[in-house]
């Protein structure tokens, strides 16, 4: 595999593998923008598929169109599990693909070591190398790929636009719009969704957050449209309204005072994460009464969810089990059965009150 250059490198692209945060959408429509930008196509021929560092062993290269330069965006190597992501690299080069960048802020020396046990000797002749949170000031992938692109230049900007896309040196440019969508991806990395980019994403995502094509839809759009169309705004509309539900929710909630707050979930789509972070602002624990499916009882069964802020050291699955209380999860959210609840409450009001 040749060093390709910067230019080179965002011509070859054919496909973006990429996570499905409002990082790694926002940054994956920035990469989208910049590819062939001096002929304004936007990436128009190059394939999107998002997933996550633990499901790539779902991917078959074997299925992708011959001969494809894959660039990664905000996929880290599985941190669990390695091998998988070293097993996908070697599918990758088995199927006569080559990876040409990796747009990763997570753990460049996890990246490096994947490629040696995947037999690969290219890692240092990528033209974007990934970075590491811990021993840099890059956070995001969005950042990442903003240093990497360079100044924004403006006047070469205005040179194209005036004379039809024409780049008279075949430089790589990016433009005020690609360095929008990477600010909104590294704010979006520390979950601030108040950009223009970020905020349209993050709730077009979440009214249906596992579904992946409008991810695809969103990164697409927004390479070439700087405002949603009405598609997008349909799916901002269903978030809307979960919003909305989450205002009912929380004023039919009920406080058992010592700052535990109990909600009833049942039968009604939330966003989780918002909900619960709306709630930690006045509660130190939230119970949430909610449906699991039980694979044994092949139906749906009601389960109370007791959650804390996970920098708050309550221990609340530990505080449980002492009072012999059979639960399930970690040290901030754990699940038990509806008829423990009583028992479980005052155990972790025990726990608070220590």
């Amino acid at each position: 595999m040749g060093e390709y250059r910067k230019l080179e490198m965002i011509e070859l692209v054919s496909r973006i593998i990429a996570t499905g945060s409002v990082d790694g959408i926002a940054a994956t429509a920035a990469a989208l923008r910049t590819i062939n930008s001096h002929f304004r196509r936007y990436g128009d021929y190059v394939d999107v598929e998002f997933t996550q560092a633990f499901q790539v062993n779902k991917i078959d290269p074997n299925a992708w169109e011959p001969n494809q330069k894959v660039l990664f965006v905000d996929l880290a190597v599985n941190n669990q599990d390695p091998s998988m992501t070293v097993d996908f690299l070697r599918r990758i080069s088995a199927a006569g693909h080559e990876v040409v960048g990796i747009a990763d802020e997570h753990d460049a020396e996890a990246w490096r070591q994947a490629f040696v046990d995947a037999d690969l000797d290219y890692f240092d002749k990528l033209a974007l190398k990934p970075a590491s949170q811990d021993k840099s000031e890059i956070e995001s992938s969005g950042a990442l790929l903003k240093e990497w692109l360079g100044d924004y230049d403006g006047e070469l900007e205005e040179y194209m636009f005036r004379h039809n896309g024409h780049n008279p040196y075949q430089l790589m440019t990016h433009d005020s719009h690609t360095v929008e969508l990477l600010d909104a991806a590294d704010a979006g990395d520390r979950r601030d969704f108040s950009t223009h980019f970020g905020g349209l994403i993050n709730q077009a995502v979440k009214s249906q957050i596992w579904d992946n094509s409008r991810r695809e839809y969103l990164a697409k759009h927004f390479a070439k449209d700087y405002e949603p169309d009405e598609k997008i705004m349909g799916w901002v509309a269903e978030y809307e309204a979960i919003l909305e539900t989450h205002e009912e929710i929380i004023a039919d909630g009920k406080n058992l005072g010592d700052k535990i707050y109990r909600i009833d979930a049942v039968g009604k789509t939330v966003d989780m994460t918002t909900l619960m972070d709306q709630l930690y602002k006045d509660h130190d624990v939230v119970i949430v009464e909610g449906e699991v499916f039980n694979k044994d009882l092949g139906k749906k069964e009601r389960m109370a969810s007791f959650g804390c802020e996970s920098e708050s050291g309550l221990n609340i699955l530990q505080a449980l089990k002492d009072a012999g209380i059979s639960a399930g999860g970690f040290a901030s959210k754990a699940n038990i059965a509806l008829a423990d609840e009583e028992a479980a409450i005052e155990a972790v009001r025990a726990a608070l009150t220590a």
